[in-house]
Parts: C-alpha cells; structure tokens; sequence
C-alpha cells in the first residue's frame, strides 16, 4: 500500500490496514482531470473509498458517475424516472426483517460481467448504525497456501440469479424487474482464481452466489465455497463504512465482499445507488506452483 503522503490534492484517511480510505477535500462535482485521475488511484489502492460532502441530486450523481464509466446495466431493481441508472434504497423506521444486502455479497455476480464500480450515495442516515462492512478478496488471495492457489486455479465457479428476486421482491418500497424466470435462471462461469485489470493484483472471485464448482456437484462444491467464504470474511481483512449524510461510497465491486448492518431499528435511511460497467473477469496467469505441478 502506497504512502498516504502520495496523495498532495486531498486528505486519504485509512480506514484499516487492509483496505478502505475516506477522502476529504476534493468536489467530484467539479474537480480536475488531475484529482480525478488521483481518486481513481486511490480506488484501486483502497478498493473502497467514502468521499465526504458530496452534494449531489439525481442529475449530478449521474455526472460523477458517467466520469467513471457507463452504466453497467441492472437487471433486478427498477430505476428513477429519468434516471434509469440510478436506484433509490428507503429503508423506514416501521421496516421490519432483513435489509437489501445483509448478507457478505458481490454486486450482480451472477452477470457475465459485473459492475466493475459501485456507488451508494447517503441521503439521510441514522444517527447511529446502518455503516457499510466490507472485506478484501484480493487479501483473502494472499492468505492461501501456494498448493491451495495451483488448486483454485484450476477450478471455474458457477454463479446463479437463483433467489435474488426474492430477496428484493420483499422489500415493498423497492421497485424490482418483473422478468423473474430470467433472473432465477442466470448462471454464468467466472475463473476462482482473477487477476484485476488495472492493477495486475490477484483476487479470489468468490461470492454467495457461487453455487458450484464447473464439473463438480452442489454438495461437493460447498465445503470449499463456505472455506473461501470464511477465508475471504475473516476480520483482519475487514473495512467499516460508517456513513455521513452527503457522504460518496464507491468501491471495486469485482474485488470486495460487502454487507449492509441491520443495526437501526426505529429510524430512516435514505441511500442512492449506481453501478458502472466492469469487464469480463480475467482469469490469472497459472502461478508457479501450478507451473511446477
């Protein structure tokens, strides 16, 4: 991880030693192809950022976003009027159950390619709770043993759409697709073993929508999912969001689990998100061991 002092136009304040940053000083609204360039940087440094004091309404959300790359598409939620691209998260104080998020997830992993960012936007928050979790797969990479790796990268994981409809059909303010049989029939193979674009670093693409492992059965897949699942959510690869109003989360959807905390009953939120289009994930160069094999 490179120096905090790199950083000359704004302040970058980690959040952790494994991953996570808060910026404070820059306006995405406005600010140079320069500092934009540096925000980037950070993005791919950090994996996830919180940029404070945002203004932003729907219009200009979409400014920033676009900044950062087109629109990834969103099979599952509807979006705004006008603004397709954006989706509007109200959570009210008589909510009950389970929140949108709540379990350790990727964005749309189920997509042949999915959202290489994600934004969330706080409109208004509670006065306590309701913070953002997130861990390192890229960390959880480099946790393993090289025969685990050599072992990884010869398997191909299965993602499924199977369920997610359900999950965002239960939330009633939530407006969600009505093409349920393709969502739940969505299934698409991505490498175990990744490597980023930009940055070269590997990760382990692992999600809780992995149902299976290419050539291998449910229940023989499902104790090595539940070990990278643990790996991946261990706490010293953790970050914690907690948010402010008018605060800009982003982060690298491709590389990071997240959870939203079901931790405010009794009070409002108001969250605004956008996706921005990824790649198709790379599969990485077989690593010595597996050359050795």
């Amino acid at each position: 991880m490179k120096s905090v002092q790199d950083y000359k136009r704004f302040e970058v304040r980690p959040f952790t030693g494994a991953m996570g940053a808060e910026i404070i000083g820059v306006d995405l609204t406005s600010c140079s192809d320069e500092v934009f360039r540096d925000v980037q940087r950070a993005l791919h440094e950090f994996h996830a950022l919180a940029v404070r004091d945002q203004k932003l309404d729907t219009p200009t959300m979409q400014k920033v976003a676009r900044r950062f790359g087109p629109f990834s598409g969103n099979p599952v939620h509807t979006g705004l009027e006008g603004f397709e691209d954006i989706v509007r998260f109200v959570r009210e104080p008589d909510d009950t159950g389970k929140v949108i998020g709540e379990d350790w997830h990727m964005d749309l992993a189920w997509l042949e390619k999915p959202p290489g960012i994600t934004m969330l936007y706080a409109e208004e928050i509670p006065p306590v709770g309701g913070d953002t979790c997130f861990c390192s797969l890229e960390k959880a990479y480099q946790s393993l043993s090289p025969k685990m790796v050599a072992t990884l990268e010869t398997l191909t994981g299965i993602h499924s759409g199977r369920g997610v409809f359900a999950i965002n059909a239960s939330q009633k303010r939530l407006g969600v697709n009505k093409d349920i049989e393709a969502i739940e029939n969505a299934a698409v193979e991505h490498p175990v073993i990744c490597q980023h674009p930009v940055t070269g670093k590997r990760y382990v693409f692992v999600s809780s929508v992995m149902t299976h492992f290419k050539g291998m059965t449910e229940e023989e897949s499902k104790p090595l999912i539940a070990f990278l699942m643990a790996r991946a959510t261990r706490p010293e690869f953790h970050c914690r969001l907690r948010w402010e109003t008018n605060t800009l989360g982003m982060w690298n959807n491709p590389t990071v689990l997240h959870t939203a905390i079901n931790d405010y009953p009794g009070y409002r939120r108001v969250m605004y998100r956008t996706t921005i289009e990824g790649q198709v994930p790379l599969a990485a160069a077989p690593s010595s061991a597996s050359r050795a094999a």
